[in-house]
């Protein structure tokens, strides 16, 4: 399995986890992905993408609203 698709799929293993409202120490623990290393590729280029946010202090997944036209 090449990088790009181990990055993607611990994006959506943290998306699934962040629909309840996770802590990064907790994401880490879960993931068993070093701290610093989750928050720099992966945490923080999902909030730039707007697919998590915060919430009081931990992440949550971005619900997506679909438009009807």
């Amino acid at each position: 399995m090449n990088q790009k698709y181990k990055r993607i799929e611990i994006e959506n293993k943290i998306l699934d986890l962040c629909n309840t409202p996770k802590s990064s120490k907790e994401l880490s623990k879960l993931l068993e992905i070093n701290f610093n290393t989750l928050r720099s590729k992966y945490i923080y280029p999902l909030l730039k993408k707007n697919e998590v946010e915060r919430y009081q202090g931990k992440y949550k997944t971005v619900k997506k609203k679909i438009i009807n036209k």
